[in-house]
């Protein structure tokens, strides 16, 4: 027996910003990851170089909750760089595990950089500059920024 008196709908304008998201979401990503195949890249990857650009000698913890992944999916990213020779992984206090770029993951970071540009300048050539300032407020909104700087 349901506790609600009748039975629980979703608001059609709420699914459809639901859907409006994730739909916007996997589009964009899909464009990045195009733009970044060319040089061995994902946005995954490209977002976990980043951040250990940003913020070196990160925990494995440290560098997910920046990335706004799950320590799992980074510590396979993370081994997937160093395989590369793109990060070392650096021995911290307790078990912890620092990461810092090598020379190769900065090159490569700075080639990345005029195509994330290009490719960012596409995904959002629909919209004026105000509607984007409006888009990245609305997004606050609802998903508050937790001051991880991650977005590209």
């Amino acid at each position: 027996m349901s506790l609600y008196k009748e039975p629980y709908m979703v608001d059609d304008r709420l699914r459809a910003a639901a859907l409006g998201l994730k739909r916007a979401q996997t589009a964009k990503s899909a464009l990045l990851d195009r733009r970044l195949a060319s040089i061995g890249l994902t946005m995954a990857l490209w977002v976990v170089l980043e951040r250990i650009r940003a913020n070196p000698a990160l925990s494995t913890h440290a560098l997910a909750e920046a990335s706004l992944m799950t320590d799992q999916s980074v510590g396979e990213l993370v081994s997937k760089l160093a395989k590369r020779g793109l990060v070392e992984r650096v021995s911290g206090p307790g078990r912890a595990i620092r990461h810092h770029l090598t020379d190769s993951g900065r090159e490569l970071l700075e080639r990345a950089a005029p195509l994330l540009a290009e490719a960012l300048q596409s995904a959002f050539s629909e919209l004026s500059a105000a509607e984007i300032e409006q888009l990245i407020r609305l997004l606050d909104k609802i998903a508050p920024s937790r001051g991880s700087g991650a977005s590209p």
